[in-house]
């Protein structure tokens, strides 16, 4: 089933061209054309209206930057470039990923999970989006925030959103779902004890059990206990994170 509708935008007809046998791997993305400049993928835009834009930044004709003020609504973007000095502006306009050329296909993939959608796995092996060390750019009320996934100890579900607790004691509110943070968190570290909590099992520091429907679970930084139930006790016993 069709996910995703992309054009590729970038004035190399052989980067194109491997981005689009990549591309190939994923039947979620359908290709609805190319553009080499701006003026091109604007057209484009308006006449095919794509969800989702692989877009090159360095152009004869200008930066990929310049097409988004000629286009509305503006779909996802993964920046696809040569130069990795623009990756902070490509965050701050909502960029999904920004991919530094020459692409392999385990990286491509890493960026299509980052869209949160359930993408093909290869049978050998899972793949999550993030790894342990990989920043993480949220959107607050003073602007662009970058995070280490290795410092968020839990997500906690929050009505339409998310908040993200941090070692140091603080939190961030995220305009993702748990589900997507599933798909994209680490699942070495990273476990889902119910539909509102997920944790990072290396901030796990105790396990207090106060009666057969009530725990309380203790995590690096949380100047409180979370409060846990039964189901979430078990999930944690059956992974042997604790007795």
């Amino acid at each position: 089933m069709i996910s995703w509708r992309a054009l590729i935008i970038d004035d190399e007809t052989p980067a194109r061209n491997h981005l689009r046998e990549l591309l190939q791997a994923h039947s979620q993305v359908e290709i609805l054309g190319e553009a080499s400049c701006v003026s091109e993928a604007a057209k484009l835009c308006a006449e095919l209206s794509p969800s989702l834009l692989f877009l090159d930044l360095q152009m004869p004709r200008g930066l990929g930057f310049d097409l988004l003020p000629l286009i509305n609504p503006v779909p996802e973007i993964i920046f696809v470039t040569a130069y990795n000095e623009y990756a902070v502006r490509a965050f701050e306009v909502g960029a999904v990923d920004y991919l530094l050329k020459p692409i392999f296909a385990d990286r491509l993939e890493i960026a299509l999970a980052r869209l949160g959608h359930h993408l093909p796995k290869p049978a050998e092996k899972t793949v999550s989006a993030l790894d342990e060390d990989s920043p993480i750019f949220l959107r607050t009320s003073s602007g662009l925030r970058a995070v280490l996934v290795h410092h968020v100890t839990h997500v906690m579900a929050d009505g339409n959103y998310t908040t993200l607790w941090l070692e140091n004691g603080t939190s961030i509110l995220a305009d993702r779902t748990m589900h997507e943070w599933e798909s994209i968190l680490p699942a070495a570290r990273f476990i889902r004890l119910d539909r509102s909590l997920m944790v990072n099992t290396s901030h796990l520091k105790e396990l207090t059990v106060i009666s057969r429907d009530l725990a309380h679970l203790s995590l690096t930084g949380c100047a409180e206990p979370i409060k846990i139930g039964r189901a979430a006790r078990s999930r944690l016993r059956q992974l042997q994170l604790f007795r």
